[in-house]
C-alpha cells in the first residue's frame, strides 16, 4: 500500500492547472528550482511524478589574471552588459573621512 504523503488542490496557473509542493517533499527528493519532473500514469490511472536527475552548473574558473580584466569589461561593454551599480555609492564612515 502506497503512503500518502501531502494532500493538496488542482490550482489554475494561466490556462493550465497545477500542484504546489510542499518543502518537505522538495527536499527529500532532494529537487530545485527549475527542475524537469516526469509525469506519467500507472494502471490504476493515478498520476506519478518523478523528478529528473539535475545537473550541477559549473561555474566557469575564475580569472585571477589583472592583465586581462580591462579587454573582458571593454567586451562585456560592447556586448551591451552594464556594470552593476556601486551599492556604497554616495556612503560614508568615520574610516572614510579620516582621510
Amino acid at each position: 500500500m502506497e503512503q500518502i504523503l501531502m494532500r493538496t488542490t488542482l490550482r489554475k496557473i494561466g490556462n493550465s492547472r497545477g500542484v504546489i509542493l510542499t518543502k518537505e517533499i522538495i527536499e527529500k527528493l532532494n529537487m530545485v528550482d527549475g527542475q524537469e519532473i516526469e509525469v506519467t500514469m500507472n494502471k490504476e490511472s493515478a498520476l506519478v511524478l518523478k523528478p529528473t536527475k539535475h545537473k550541477k552548473k559549473k561555474r566557469p574558473p575564475l580569472n585571477l589574471d589583472i592583465s586581462t580584466w580591462e579587454a573582458q569589461f571593454n567586451l562585456a561593454i560592447k556586448k551591451g552588459e552594464q556594470p552593476e551599480k556601486d551599492v556604497f555609492e554616495g556612503m560614508s564612515n568615520k574610516f572614510d573621512q579620516s582621510w
